[in-house]
This record gives C-alpha cells, structure tokens and sequence, in this order.
C-alpha cells in the first residue's frame, strides 16, 4: 500500500514492526470477524470488524492493495461482513473516513446500506444499517450481474488465444480447433502451443503457454488427459484469465478420473481463474468483431440474438447445424461439461 492508501486507512502511516504487526493480526473470535481476499497466492485485501463493548454495533475497517482499489473488492467484503455480522446479532457498522477519502465513502454511500454520517474535525463517522432492504437486495444483485458478466469476458470477448494441443495433422480435436478459429476470421492474436513444431497452420508456434510473449486472455486446452493438469499448471503460472477443457477422461471415466479432475478443479479456483469443461467441445461467439470459434464443430452459425448453452456435445452439435439451415443466427454458444 502507498503511504496516501495506509493514510487514508489508519488516519495517520504507521511504523510497524514485526511484533506490532503480530499483535494486530491477533483476532479475538468472540469480538471480532477478519476476512483476507487472496489472488493467486498473494493477500490483495483485509477487512474486518470488532465490536468493542457493544454486543450489537461493530467498528469496520477495511485495506485493499493498491493495484486493486477501484474494483469492488471492499464492496463484496463489506457485503460478506454484513452477513457474518447480522448473525451474531450486530445491526450496525461504525466506520471512521477521512474527509478526503472519498472513494471509501462511495462504498459506503453505494452498497444499498442505510447510511447515516457526520463529520468530525475533518473525519466522517459513518453508520451503517446492515437490516436487508430492498435497496440493498437490488444493488447486491447488481453487482453479482456485472461480476459474472466482467468474468465471462475472457471466454467470449479474448485477445489472445492459446491453443494447447494443436498439432499439424488435420483431423485431430486440437488441430480442428485450431483450424476452425482461423476460418472464423478471429482478429486476435492465435498461438498454437505443440512442445515440438516451430509452426501450425503458419502461426509461429509455442512449446509451453509460458513461452508466449505477453498477457494470454483465454486457453483452449486440448492434450491428452494425463498432461491436462502439468497444462493448467503453466496456465496458472501464465496468468490466462480463462480455460476452455476440451479433454474426456475425468469424472465420466470413474474414480480415477473424477479424482484428477477434482484436483484440477481446486487448482483452478485457488488461482482465481474460470474453466469451463472437461469433456465439452468448446465456445463460440459470433460478434462480427470477435468471430471466435473455439469448438472442433465444422459448422459456424450465423450472428444472432440466441444464446445456447448445452451439457450435451451431440445435442449441441445438432443444435448448430439447425440454426445453421433455418438461418436463425446465434450469438453465443457454450458447451459445458458433459456427464
């Protein structure tokens, strides 16, 4: 944190020592709550509250990295304060605001709380109310929207695709994704990862997702099961935002199978990032100005206004070549994980 973000927080920047910090990191379960937001391994955020002598008022704080200020982080912290707060019987949240500050106050002041605040010599003492109004219920429902919305984006909205499992023999899954992306017209960049071929399908090619130059938005998994979770890995290391599965041999499979694909699973939500799959046959997104076809179907339909989203590959299948002969159009279609 920058010395105007641990101002704005403590009121003053501290000089705090290893004890000191030990000490404050010590919470008591009977009077306070503390929540720790992590990203990819590294704490990006805390709050908490502590409710003193009042068994139903609670003083909250909160401090958010500074790379990460500005994107609803403290809201969705505050919202789950709220929450384990209303049942240990707390109904009200007192902060302590600079003047100054005011992107805490918006938080505040935009969470659907009833908020009440008076100032102080320069300092807002700010209430809460944390009863569940209908205002409150239609701002949280708000922002889940957009939250869900914003993290589809890599998936359907990407700049940079990696295609893991590519290869030069047409007819294999990975080549055929390949291929149809190309055919789609896709503007972003295309990067075939193989561990051997300098080129596929003319693109200059990768050994490892960790090769490619820049940020990769989304990678289109394609090997064979056993080398899917050694291939999250290196996605995870990359910081690709999204996974698309295409590989069977998981859950469908038996044990075994439904044991890796558990630990994929709980790989892929440590670090914070979106799958979706195993065992489907990929996404597409029509939009003139994406044109993504990250399926091995052979068939692309036209733009649209339906959405499909199938657990069945045949069904999809079946689904595209129909939209395709009536000439309905489609905007986006996803092929989730097949049982």
């Amino acid at each position: 944190m920058s010395e105007d973000a641990l101002y704005y927080r403590f009121l003053s920047v501290p000089k705090i020592d290893r004890e000191k910090a030990q000490e404050m990191a010590r919470v008591d379960p009977g009077r306070q709550r503390v929540l720790v937001a992590e990203y990819a391994g590294t704490i990006i955020a805390t709050a908490g509250y502590y409710s003193g002598g009042h068994a139903d008022r609670a003083e909250v704080a909160f401090a958010v990295a500074d790379d990460w200020r500005g994107r609803g982080v403290g809201t969705r912290m505050l919202e789950c304060l709220a929450e384990i707060g209303r049942r240990s019987g707390i109904g009200t949240f007192d902060a302590y605001v600079l003047g100054e500050n005011r992107r805490m106050m918006d938080v505040f002041l935009e969470s659907g709380f009833a908020v009440s605040r008076r100032l102080d010599h320069g300092v807002f003492h700010v209430a809460l109310d944390l009863e569940l109004s209908p205002t409150f219920t239609d701002r949280a429902a708000e922002r889940s929207q957009s939250a869900a919305a914003a993290s589809m984006r890599p998936f359907f909205e990407p700049k940079v695709v990696a295609v893991i499992g590519a290869n030069r023999s047409r007819g294999r899954i990975g080549s055929e994704i390949l291929h149809n992306m190309i055919a789609s017209g896709f503007p972003g960049r295309i990067v075939p990862v193989h561990p051997q071929a300098g080129t596929v399908e003319g693109l200059p090619a990768a050994r490892r997702v960790l090769d490619i130059d820049g940020p990769v938005d989304l990678a289109v998994v394609a090997v064979p099961a056993a080398m899917v979770l050694a291939a999250v890995e290196d996605c995870i290391a990359k910081g690709v935002k999204a996974l698309v599965v295409i590989t069977a041999g998981f859950g469908e499979t038996g044990e075994p199978g439904a044991a890796l694909e558990r630990q994929i699973v709980d790989r892929i939500r440590a670090a914070g990032i979106r799958m979706i799959g195993p065992n489907c046959m990929g996404i597409i997104n029509t939009d003139p100005a994406v044109r993504l076809n990250a399926t091995f179907s052979p068939v692309y339909p036209p733009a649209g206004r339906i959405a499909f989203s199938t657990q069945s590959g045949a069904l999809g299948l079946a689904i595209l070549e129909y939209v395709t002969r009536r000439n309905l159009g489609m905007s986006t279609f996803a092929s989730i994980q097949q049982g």
